[in-house]
């Protein structure tokens, strides 16, 4: 059974749950807590079945972690711990745990903006203290694009649980071109991140007809619950696949995807093809000396136009006609700054 995220979810989850001493806990109240956590860390609504149950149970009755957690079944039913003070969080674990601990850590200290994660942030911290202890080093095997004191990061609590709750609010938002702050009421439908900023991509309550609005979260000053818009949801916004068609987050909700035709060079052209511009991207040709053409299917909006320029004079894009003229115009800007008196 591999060891990923989602097993290590379920057997905390039993962890705690048998840790209540003052619950008798039965093979389906198990099951039931296990689903509810995966349904709220991983958003997944199916299930957990009896024989990954099973399987997890075996898992923490096992050496594998170093676990040997000795659980037991009373009166043909319920299950507990033999012994009352026995926790997984207070062995000492084997190689392949402290593996799993440190990634885990690594990934959470990414997410300190959220105070939904402050006990499991506290809690594998000081598990990595006896990880340190243990293998007598604290050196970091990742480095992850992290801003500290980030603007706005403050906010990502409040606005994650508007977003989950469907709770309107109040935001206090500078542009970069305002002198001074308006306060908007808006309807919070995502919260995204790229490039290490994040994003709020809502609705103005103010808004006459369907539009998607994108706020930096490093432009807002305060956020409030407003109690007195009731939430409404916009029918043309999917979370889940909005910004399939996209890089970046500018898009409205009438932009459309584009066929765009770019040439790379031999030189960046096994770059590109190991990490594409965008999930669409496909090869259509390959030349002789080693350059290629590729397509993309994605909106046309500022973030590609950089992210193309981004690549200098190894790229060239073909089509569109627009985009190829606005890229050639930024080209040619550039290169003014250069050109000899």
């Amino acid at each position: 059974m591999p060891l990923n995220r989602s097993t290590l979810i379920r057997i905390s989850t039993i962890d705690r749950c048998l840790q209540n001493r003052y619950r008798r806990w039965t093979i389906n109240d198990l099951i039931d807590a296990c689903t509810d956590a995966l349904a709220e860390y991983e958003g997944r609504i199916n299930p957990v079945s009896r024989r990954t149950f099973q399987n997890d149970l075996a898992l923490m009755r096992s050496d594998r972690l170093g676990y040997n957690a000795p659980i037991v079944v009373r009166d043909n039913k319920y299950y507990e711990y033999e012994d009352p003070d026995y926790s997984i969080t207070h062995l000492p674990l084997n190689d392949e745990g402290l593996d799993a601990l440190n990634s885990a850590l690594d990934i959470l200290r990414q997410l300190q903006g959220f105070p939904q994660l402050a006990s499991s942030i506290d809690t594998i911290s000081k598990l990595n203290e006896q990880i340190s202890r243990h293998t007598g080093t604290s050196t970091p095997a990742m480095d992850m694009e992290y801003v500290p004191g980030y603007r706005g990061a403050q906010y990502i609590g409040i606005i994650y649980d508007a977003v989950k709750k469907q709770q309107t609010l109040c935001i206090e938002y500078r542009s970069f071109k305002a002198r001074q702050a308006d306060s908007i009421v808006v309807y919070p439908y995502l919260l995204k991140e790229y490039r290490n900023r994040w994003f709020l991509i809502c609705e103005k309550a103010s808004n006459h007809n369907p539009q998607v609005n994108i706020f930096a979260l490093d432009r807002i000053l305060n956020v409030e619950i407003d109690r007195t818009h009731p939430f409404k949801q916009c029918v043309d916004f999917d979370p889940g696949h909005f910004f399939d068609d996209t890089i970046g987050v500018t898009k409205t909700i009438h932009d459309r995807p584009r066929r765009v035709v770019i040439k790379v060079d031999s030189d960046q052209a096994p770059y590109v093809e190991s990490k594409p511009f965008h999930r669409s991207q496909k090869v259509e040709q390959r030349f002789r000396d080693g350059s290629i053409q590729l397509s993309l299917k994605v909106v046309l909006n500022n973030e590609l136009e950089r992210l193309i320029l981004g690549f200098g004079g190894h790229v060239e894009v073909i089509a569109p006609p627009a985009l190829r003229a606005r890229i050639a115009e930024n080209v040619t800007r550039a290169a003014a700054h250069y050109a000899d008196d």
